[in-house]
């Protein structure tokens, strides 16, 4: 099998985070301790020079990233290697001398998450109060400072208590020319519990799980008509179309194919534990491993063997690396 490069690489620096998202359990591991240093992931970087030619785009996630000391620092560095940057946040800790670290550090693109207009739902989902005016605190602020090249996106994700808000929050995106981009994604098993395939029928869980499907295909319709009236929505339409049935089936596998994942990316985690796809086995670890040996080792062909007959619906497939087929 000829192995590829991959084409980007996620990056967790800390599980870390100021709000207790229904979304996500990433806040209830403790982790803090084993966590990667901002060294960590520099020499992480530098290793990433080790696949040659153009630089590995980096996606910075969290727990909430920015409350990682020296987050700014990192970006930079990673800027100066030439990697284009993006960084997802719930904006809570934004100010105005944030936003312009942020800005400084020449980060490419800031993806803020927000579910709904309503204070309320939104709230309710991020499961801290305040935390709408937060997110609507940091658009201002890059507002006033101005973006500098950087992007600004919205990143939503649909579930049973927003359903009834997305189109609205696709038509506000439209018209806010300060906002780049709109990417939804389809509520999954939340991030850091245990695997469970049926996570969706569990309490705690039940209440994102949009039950009633005529409705989650009328609301994809609609989305998928604006995106063909050149909405700033992100999602192509044949990921808007598998969201249809993912919903409509969670069980059945939304890719005609195999799974696309195996050569999409570098996956490395608060603890910098590599992964090819967070299901299998992990490949080892930053503070100890050469990421390129990692990659093209015996362990990640079969890993990659294991994966092209995975049939499972997991976030990577339908949401972060979503790949059309033809």
């Amino acid at each position: 099998m000829d192995i590829k490069k991959p084409k980007t690489c996620l990056l967790t620096v800390t599980n870390q985070c100021v709000l207790r998202c229904k979304m996500c359990h990433l806040w209830q591991l403790n982790t803090a301790k084993e966590e990667i240093s901002i060294n960590d992931c520099k020499r992480f970087i530098d290793s990433l020079e080790g696949f040659g030619s153009e630089p590995i785009e980096v996606h910075i996630i969290g727990g909430e990233s920015l409350i990682k000391k020296g987050i700014l620092e990192l970006i930079a560095y990673i800027s100066s290697k030439g990697s284009r940057t993006v960084m997802t946040s719930s904006g809570y800790t934004i100010d105005e001398t944030m936003a312009q670290g942020i800005i400084d550090s020449g980060l490419s693109m800031l993806n803020l998450s927000l579910e709904s207009l309503k204070p309320s739902v939104h709230d309710l989902l991020r499961g801290r109060d305040g935390c709408f005016q937060q997110v609507m605190n940091a658009i201002g602020h890059f507002k006033s400072i101005g973006k500098k090249g950087m992007k600004l996106g919205i990143n939503s994700i649909i579930t049973a208590l927003n359903l009834d808000n997305v189109v609205e929050l696709a038509e506000w995106v439209q018209q806010n020319e300060l906002l780049d981009s709109l990417y939804f994604m389809s509520i999954m098993r939340p991030f850091g519990s245990q695997v469970d395939w049926e996570w969706f029928k569990r309490d705690g869980c039940r209440e994102l799980w949009p039950a009633d499907y005529s409705k989650v295909e009328s609301v994809l319709n609609k989305i998928i008509e604006l995106k063909k009236s050149c909405y700033k929505i992100e999602n192509p339409i044949g990921q808007l179309q598998s969201f249809k049935a993912y919903f409509k089936n969670p069980d059945h596998f939304i890719k005609s194919k195999r799974c696309n994942v195996s050569e999409q990316a570098i996956n490395v985690n608060a603890i910098g534990d590599v992964y090819i796809c967070f299901f299998m086995d992990k490949l080892g670890n930053i503070k100890t491993d050469n990421i390129a040996e990692l990659w093209r080792s015996e362990k990640a062909k079969d890993i990659r063997k294991q994966m092209n007959d995975c049939r499972r619906n997991c976030e990577l497939v339908v949401n972060c690396y979503y790949e059309n087929e033809y």
